[in-house]
């Protein structure tokens, strides 16, 4: 029976309307009150944020670019292979 009527009223406006209500709503419940906030840029001279805003984002992209050659090299050999 629900199943009926949600095919019978879905439409693109009804989806769209749906979603413009719902959003405020859910972006205002995730704000989160006595956090403190970033008040300038950042001090480079303390250990941990030189690991956190350096050190962590190029261990990533150098992981990825390894992965990604890595995956380059099993689809050619795949495609020698065939």
């Amino acid at each position: 029976m629900m199943n009926r009527f949600l095919i019978n009223n879905f439409t693109p406006s009804n989806f769209l309307l749906a979603i413009i209500l719902l959003v405020p709503g859910i972006s205002f419940a995730q704000y989160q009150e006595n956090i403190p906030k970033p008040s300038g840029p950042i001090d480079f001279s303390e250990t941990s944020n030189q690991v956190i805003f350096i050190l962590i984002p190029l261990l990533i992209l150098i992981l990825y670019l390894i992965f990604r050659r890595r995956i380059k090299k099993i689809k050619e050999g795949k495609r020698k292979n065939k």
